[in-house]
């Protein structure tokens, strides 16, 4: 049976199409890799406008430094005594920031100062994430390596998703207004009382009080300004002076997609989110007692965008969850740890209702 011209020229159309498939595909995931990259540019630019104006800074390109500071990781080829390599790093970056910020004029205010070195650190994470992008483009095109391209395509909307996040936590930072990743000392700061005699130490706030019959030692980073406080350094000298029998740690935690927002879990544990490090090194002292562990449930981007109502509400639930462990509990002492960044959250919240949520309906605190 002859072919008809139509016959012709749709095999034609169909074998370029599959020449042509490739270099459209490529094309597509390169527009949309590029439109991404300039998007996260735009971010970039905003987060630096807001270090400057948060540290009163007239000239941009004087941040540029603190944006490219880096922490190069230990050596792991021999792994004894890896853990207390990165706490020492850690600590010598954390002490380099602090001196580098110290030299704005608006570094003088303590609680300023904790929210320009947070705000660097967020816009340095969100540069982080462009240099990442940038990168992989520029391989995949100099290589023509189609997998880079679509390996970058198909986790395109979750990176961009936390980049979006880090902009609303700097914004959120800047304004001193709590974020999600606020709920561990929110919650915490819930049994703190005006009245109580406050110790602070190592960028934390530390109460020891009688509550339900008990000993009870709180410790959270201390607020308003946004901290994460230097827990190893706190507990370790808490520890050295008071005994407690029991341990319960608080803390947001990632959500799974379809877990409600401001859920919340009890379990066995530390509850701590980071690097790891100062996870392994609060191990080993807490886990000396029995350790329990309370979660508030959120998705990545609320912990880092401004805290919502469910968060709030969740730890009310959290709090209430805590005064019943204390309730059952036949410790004579039990020690909160409240982790988490305390932005916008004072030291004492003895109204919950007054804290500065994100409103649902029409998205402004």
């Amino acid at each position: 049976m002859p072919f008809s011209i139509l016959d012709i020229l749709g095999m034609a159309a169909f074998i370029i199409l599959i020449i042509l498939l490739p270099a459209i595909v490529r094309m597509r995931i390169f527009s949309a890799i590029e439109s991404a990259i300039a998007e996260l540019e735009d971010m970039e630019g905003d987060a630096m406008k807001i270090v400057a104006e948060v540290a009163d800074v007239e000239d941009i390109r004087t941040l540029e430094d603190y944006l490219e500071f880096f922490i190069i990781p230990p050596s792991d080829i021999d792994p004894s005594g890896l853990a207390d390599k990165y706490r020492k790093l850690l600590e010598m970056g954390d002490m380099r920031l602090r001196e580098l910020v110290d030299r704005f004029p608006t570094a003088a205010d303590t609680e300023r100062r904790a929210n320009i070195i947070m705000c660097i650190r967020v816009a340095a994470g969100m540069r982080g994430i462009l240099k990442f992008l940038r990168h992989n483009l520029e391989i995949a095109r100099k290589t023509g390596n189609l997998q880079i391209l679509v390996a970058l395509q198909m986790n395109l909307a979750l990176i961009m998703r936390t980049a979006r996040a880090y902009m609303d936590g700097c914004r959120a930072i800047s304004r001193f207004l709590p974020i999600g990743d606020g709920a561990g000392p929110l919650t915490a700061g819930m049994l703190i009382e005006k009245g109580d005699q406050r110790e602070y130490l190592h960028e934390m706030v530390y109460v020891k009080k009688r509550f339900m019959g008990k000993d009870v030692g709180i410790l959270r980073p201390r607020g308003p300004g946004s901290r994460l406080g230097m827990m190893i350094k706190a507990m370790e000298e808490i520890f050295s002076r008071d005994d407690f029998d029991e341990i319960i740690m608080v803390d947001a935690a990632a959500k799974l997609e379809g877990e409600k927002t401001g859920a919340v879990a009890c379990g066995m544990g530390v509850a701590i989110g980071g690097s790891g490090v100062e996870k392994w090194f609060i191990e080993n002292m807490a886990l000396e007692r029995r350790t329990h562990s309370i979660i508030i449930k959120m998705s990545p981007e609320e912990a880092m965008g401004q805290m919502t109502e469910e968060v709030l509400g969740g730890c009310r639930v959290a709090l209430e969850q805590i005064k019943g462990i204390i309730s059952e509990s036949d410790a004579d002492s039990i020690l909160l740890v409240g982790a988490g960044n305390s932005s916008g959250i004072p030291d004492s919240v003895e109204k919950p209702g007054e804290v500065r949520v994100k409103k649902e309906d029409n998205g402004r605190d």
